[in-house]
C-alpha cells in the first residue's frame, strides 16, 4: 500500500534557492472558473493519519520513531505535533489524507486541476530563545499526484507535488516568507510574507497535474499567479502500483541545534477548514 511508504518519504528540508527566470510576466493569468466539485472537506483532520519524517535532510544523527508525532482533533479544528514526546531528536509530523483511485464521491482520480485549501494557526509566537520548547521550522501544505502504473501520464514512478511552505523559524532570515517548491525541490519565494501571530490564516494552492504546473496561490486574500512554474517531481522507486492523491498538514519543529540535537524543540500546527476541490 502506498500509504505504507509515506511514513518513510517526504519532502526533505534543503537550502533555500531564489527562483528569478521561472516565470513569465507576459503569461495569461488564471481566471476561476464558474463552476468547481467538491470532493473533500474536513473541519478538523478527523480521519486523517501521522506520519514521522525522522532526521529531516539527513542532517542530524537523531533517530526517532512513529511515537514522536501526533495528530488529534478537536471540535472544530486539528492539531498536528512534531517531537510530541519533546526528546532529543528532530522530527517531522506529516499529517495526510489519503485518496486511492477514487475520492469519497465514486470518481476516479484523474489529471486536471485541483485546489487545497485550509486554515492554520500557530499556538504560539516564535522566539528565537532556545529556552523556548514550542519552536518551529515550518508549516507545509501540499498536494501530491501517485501514478505507479502510469495509468494518468508516464510517471515512472515519479510523485508530481504541489507545495507550499512557509518559514517559522524565528533564526533564519527567510522568517514569516512564503514559498513554493518546484523543480529538483528547490524553494521559489512567492514574495508573500506573513509576519507568524496568534491568528488564523487562510492558505490556498491551484495546481495542474495534466500541466504538471502551478496556477496559483492565495495567502489572506493575496492571490499570486504562478502559471509558467513547474511542480516538484520526487521519485520513489520502491512504491507500489496504485493510483493516489495525497493532501497533508505538515508541522516541522525548529532544527535542534546540531547533529545530535542537543536542544530539544517542539511544535504544533492547528488546522481547520480543509477543502479540496476539482476545478
Amino acid at each position: 500500500m502506498l500509504l505504507n511508504k509515506l511514513s518513510t518519504v517526504a519532502i526533505p528540508l534543503i537550502f533555500l534557492i531564489y527562483l528569478t527566470t521561472c516565470s513569465d510576466a507576459n503569461a495569461p493569468k488564471y481566471i476561476a472558473p464558474a463552476s468547481a466539485i467538491t470532493l473533500y472537506s474536513s473541519s478538523n483532520l478527523i480521519g486523517h493519519t501521522v506520519n514521522p519524517e525522522c532526521n529531516p535532510g539527513g542532517t542530524t544523527s537523531c533517530e526517532c520513531t512513529a511515537s514522536d508525532v501526533a495528530l488529534s482533533s478537536n471540535a472544530d479544528y486539528g492539531i498536528v505535533t512534531a517531537n510530541s514526546n519533546e526528546t532529543n531528536t528532530w522530527v517531522n509530523a506529516i499529517g495526510t489524507k489519503q485518496f486511492l483511485e477514487s475520492f469519497p464521491n465514486g470518481t476516479n482520480i484523474s489529471l486536471g486541476t485541483y485546489k487545497y485549501s485550509y486554515q492554520v494557526k500557530l499556538p504560539n509566537t516564535p522566539l528565537a530563545d532556545i529556552t523556548q520548547r514550542s519552536n518551529p521550522q515550518a508549516v507545509h501544505l501540499m498536494i501530491q499526484l501517485w501514478d505507479g502504473r502510469n495509468a494518468l501520464w508516464n510517471a515512472n514512478k515519479w510523485t508530481a507535488e504541489a507545495a507550499i511552505y512557509w518559514s517559522l523559524n524565528p533564526w533564519e532570515s527567510t522568517y514569516g516568507k512564503l514559498f513554493i517548491y518546484t523543480t529538483n525541490l528547490q524553494l521559489y519565494n512567492t514574495g508573500i510574507t506573513i509576519t507568524p501571530d496568534n491568528q488564523w490564516h487562510t492558505f490556498e494552492l491551484i495546481a495542474n497535474f495534466e500541466t504538471r504546473k502551478y496556477v496559483s496561490i492565495t495567502i489572506d486574500g493575496q492571490t499570486i499567479d504562478l502559471t509558467n512554474i513547474d511542480l516538484c517531481l520526487v521519485e520513489h522507486t520502491d512504491w507500489g502500483n496504485e493510483v493516489a492523491i495525497n493532501i497533508t498538514t505538515e508541522s516541522e519543529s525548529t532544527y535542534p541545534g546540531d547533529a545530535t540535537c542537543s536542544t530539544i524543540f517542539t511544535w504544533s500546527t492547528y488546522f481547520r477548514n480543509i477543502q479540496f476541490i476539482k476545478i
